[in-house]
């Protein structure tokens, strides 16, 4: 009798087993399907300004220098709002305060970048400018914004995701993160499935999941966000992926200000 109730037991598993990872792979077909256009890229220029930290090496102050910088980003509202990694957008982070080699000898400086040529690139490769609007160095975020006056902007579509339709995400919870290649892959779209594999909350909620990737955002398989991925930064150490909730990035794009429409879109709304 005993070992026909195991047999049951293990028969039953057998088939359980499968009818879950058909749904899971159902789920995580359909989250491909709906959110890969919520993934875009952001490019700019950078100019690294430098800036001698002992007066006395002020006259030695190394040239300004331009580099292209890019980041994934996630678009979290339908007016063309996304987030990105900033740590990848303003590369002065990772020269402040370090000591680089001149003809006169080794100066210490400090580093300031500005961004500029900011372009929003869509899933079908329509480049629209946009600005920096936000910046939050605790949780290594940039907010971008498109430019709506803009020729680019006209008729284009931003489909966003909804940080308010978030999970908070266990461990060993099986996740889907969605990401975009680069232009040697001609930016196409791509997915991770993958399990969450650390949550820390100390200083604050941080998660870590196979596949997650900076700027993009990391989902149950029911389409509910969990976060999305930027640097975690401690001085001294290289830097490390960690999703931050949905909840809180929530809360920083709470603190930006709509675009108001200009005297001629309100006079054409009319």
């Amino acid at each position: 009798m005993k070992k026909t109730y195991l047999s049951a037991l293990v028969l039953l598993a057998l088939l359980v087993r499968p009818v879950a990872a058909d749904e899971n792979l159902a789920g995580t077909k359909k989250v491909f399907a709906e959110k890969q256009d919520s993934v875009v890229w952001i490019s700019g220029v950078a100019t690294i300004s430098f800036t001698a930290a002992d007066s006395k090496d002020a006259a030695i102050t190394p040239p300004d220098e331009e580099t292209k910088v890019e980041s994934l980003a996630t678009i979290v509202d339908p007016a063309g709002l996304a987030v990105a990694v900033l740590s990848q957008l303003d590369p002065a982070r990772g020269l402040n305060g370090r000591t680089v080699r001149t003809v006169h000898g080794p100066v210490k400086v400090d580093a300031v970048a500005t961004l500029k040529e900011v372009k929003l690139i869509l899933a079908d490769g329509t480049e629209v400018p946009a600005d920096v609007v936000l910046k939050d160095v605790d949780l290594d975020l940039a907010f971008i914004r498109i430019k709506p006056a803009s020729k680019e902007a006209k008729g284009a579509s931003f489909p966003a995701v909804d940080l308010q339709d978030s999970a908070p995400g266990k461990i060993l919870d099986e996740v889907v993160t969605v990401t975009r290649l680069d232009e040697v892959f001609n930016r196409a779209p791509n997915v991770f499935p993958g399990y969450i594999n650390m949550i820390t909350k100390k200083p604050r909620v941080f998660l870590r999941a196979t596949g997650a990737t900076g700027g993009c955002p990391t989902f149950t398989h029911e389409g509910k966000i969990i976060g999305i991925t930027a640097g975690r930064l401690v001085k001294g150490k290289p830097s490390a992926a960690a999703i931050i909730p949905a909840a809180e990035v929530l809360e920083v794009v709470k603190q930006i200000k709509p675009v108001k429409p200009t005297e001629a879109e309100r006079r054409g709304k009319v």
